[in-house]
């Protein structure tokens, strides 16, 4: 039994997987907490790939994925989580037989210049031209579909209640007037 599970856990880890994930969370200051979260991601080896007011997309090292998710629930409380993994395996293995079987028509191609006249060779430069387009186009994917794998993308929304300033009247009671309403709903 322990030899199956082995070779289970060995195939797991030949499989190539994008991690992301989305959260929506509650916070008072959102601009401190989301110093802290970069800086968090600094630490882990990621960094951020967009940052605004309401939002903050971070990109980590899968491995620090689920403990980054942890600690982003500790700033504040997760009112929404989404998580995702998406096998590329099979994708990159269609992408990388693409970019072989290109390559080998390109080097086919190639052969035939040496005995074609012109007319030929103009023709063998067209499809070259169009095939070497079509291998860039190839490349520029599997350069895409590994990044993702690369790095785990986090979403982080932030939801907060913005409190205006208290505006002081004077009451007929006295005790109200020295109330501190200022500390008292910093402290709320």
């Amino acid at each position: 039994m322990g030899a199956a599970r082995d070779a289970k856990e060995e195939k797991e880890k030949e499989r190539i997987c994008v991690f992301s994930a989305r959260m929506l969370v509650k916070v008072v200051h959102p601009a401190e907490v989301r110093k802290k979260i970069v800086a968090l991601v600094d630490s882990l080896g990621g960094f951020p790939s967009a940052v605004t007011d309401q939002k903050l997309t971070i990109r980590v090292p899968p491995e620090k994925f689920p403990g980054l998710i942890r600690d982003i629930g500790n700033y504040g409380m997760v009112i929404e989580k989404t998580m995702q993994r998406e096998d590329i395996t099979e994708k990159l293995a269609q992408l990388s037989g693409r970019l072989r079987s290109k390559q080998d028509i390109l080097e086919k191609l190639r052969s035939f210049f040496d005995d074609s006249n012109v007319k030929a060779t103009l023709q063998i430069e067209k499809n070259m031209t169009q095939l070497v387009i079509e291998l860039e186009k190839v490349k520029g994917q599997l350069r895409v579909t590994m990044d993702k794998a690369r790095f785990a993308t986090v979403e982080v929304a932030f939801r907060f209640r913005k409190r205006d300033k208290v505006v002081y009247v004077y009451s007929p009671f006295q005790w109200l007037n020295s109330v501190d309403l200022d500390r008292f709903l910093a402290e709320f």
